[in-house]
C-alpha cells in the first residue's frame, strides 16, 4: 500500500473530510488530493512534499517519521538547494529566472542600438540643413534693415531639437530586470530585540509558507498563531526534529523556547538569525510577522 493510500485509509477511520483536514492542517485541498494519490509533482518541491505529509500524518495521530522512512522509495528526493545555511540571512529567488531571457528580451538592445543610430542620422541631416536656413534669415534680415530700420530680425528657433533628443531616451531594460528580481525576493528582517524578546518581518509572495524549527538537544517549545491556539506545546527532541507548521493564513506567529543554543528555526527554507546577544540558556520570547509589521 502506497503512503497517500495509507493517509487515505487512516482519514476515512477518522470519519474525516478532505476538508476537515484543510481546516486544520491550512494545506490546500488540491494539494491533499495529490498527496493521497501520490502525485507529488503537483506539489512545489520535494520540501513541502515531506512538510504537507508530516502535517497531514500529524491530524491522523500517524508516526510521520516512521511513516516516510518505510516510504521514502517513492517520495521526490530531496533537492539539495533545502539544505539549511546559517551563514546568511536571505537569500534571493529571483536569480535562476533573471538568467532566462525571452527572445523579445534579447532583441532590446538591437532594438535601442538601431534607435539610436537613427537619431544620430536625424540630427546630423538637421545640422547639415542649418546653414542655408541662416543664409536665408540673413538675407531676408538685410532686406528688412534696408526697408525699415526700426524692425529686428530674431534667431531661428532651437527648441525643436531640444524635444528630438529627448525622444531618443529608452528605458533601461536591465533596470527593469533588476526591479522584477527585487518583487521576486523572500527575505526575513529582525526589528528588535530586548529582554530576550526578538520580533521579525517576514516579506513574500509565496502562496505556502512554513516553519521550520529544528535543534540538537532538547528544547521545551510553545508555538501559537495569531488566534492564541497552540499548534505546538511540549519538548522538542533531537530524535523527532526537525517539526515543520504550515502558517501560510496567519498574520504572524508566537514562539517560546528554551535552550536557545541549540536550537534552529527557518521559513520558507529561509533562516531565521537570532541575536549574537540571547545567552546559551535564556529562555527566548519571538514574533514572526507576516508581510505586515507590528504597529
Amino acid at each position: 500500500m502506497q503512503i497517500g493510500e495509507k493517509l487515505k485509509e487512516a482519514r476515512l477511520e477518522k470519519g474525516l473530510t478532505l476538508d476537515d483536514v484543510q481546516r486544520l492542517t491550512k494545506i490546500q485541498t488540491r494539494h491533499l488530493v495529490a498527496i493521497e494519490k501520490n502525485e507529488f509533482s503537483i506539489i512545489p518541491g520535494s520540501f513541502y512534499v515531506r512538510a504537507f505529509i508530516k502535517e497531514y500524518a500529524a491530524v491522523l495521530d500517524l508516526d510521520a517519521q516512521e511513516l516516510l522512512q518505510e516510504h521514502a522509495g517513492e517520495l521526490p528526493a530531496p533537492d539539495q538547494e533545502n539544505t539549511i545555511e546559517y551563514s546568511r540571512m536571505q537569500r534571493t529567488r529571483g536569480q535562476s529566472s533573471s538568467s532566462k531571457t525571452s527572445p523579445l528580451a534579447s532583441l532590446l538592445p538591437t532594438i535601442f542600438v538601431v534607435i539610436l543610430i537613427l537619431g544620430v542620422l536625424f540630427f546630423i541631416y538637421r545640422v547639415a540643413l542649418m546653414p542655408s536656413e541662416t543664409d536665408n534669415g540673413s538675407n531676408n534680415g538685410q532686406g528688412q534693415t534696408e526697408n525699415s530700420p526700426d524692425e529686428v530680425s530674431l534667431p531661428p528657433d532651437e527648441g525643436n531639437e531640444g524635444d528630438n533628443n529627448e525622444e531618443e531616451e529608452e528605458p533601461d531594460p536591465d533596470s527593469e530586470d533588476l526591479e522584477q528580481a527585487d518583487l521576486d525576493e523572500d527575505s526575513i528582517e529582525q526589528l528588535s530585540f530586548e529582554n530576550n524578546e526578538s520580533t521579525f518581518l517576514f516579506e513574500t509572495d509565496q502562496e505556502e509558507i512554513v516553519l521550520t524549527v529544528d535543534t540538537t538537544g532538547s528544547n521545551w517549545l510553545e508555538i501559537e498563531d495569531a488566534s492564541g491556539e497552540r499548534l505546538f506545546y511540549e519538548t522538542l527532541q533531537a530524535s523527532t526534529a526537525p517539526q515543520t507548521f504550515v502558517i501560510s493564513d496567519e498574520a504572524f506567529v508566537y514562539l517560546r523556547f528554551g535552550e536557545p543554543g541549540t536550537i534552529s528555526l527557518a521559513i520558507n527554507d529561509l533562516d531565521i538569525e537570532l541575536s549574537s546577544e540571547i545567552a546559551p540558556t535564556a529562555v527566548q520570547r519571538l514574533w514572526i510577522y507576516i508581510n505586515d509589521a507590528p504597529q
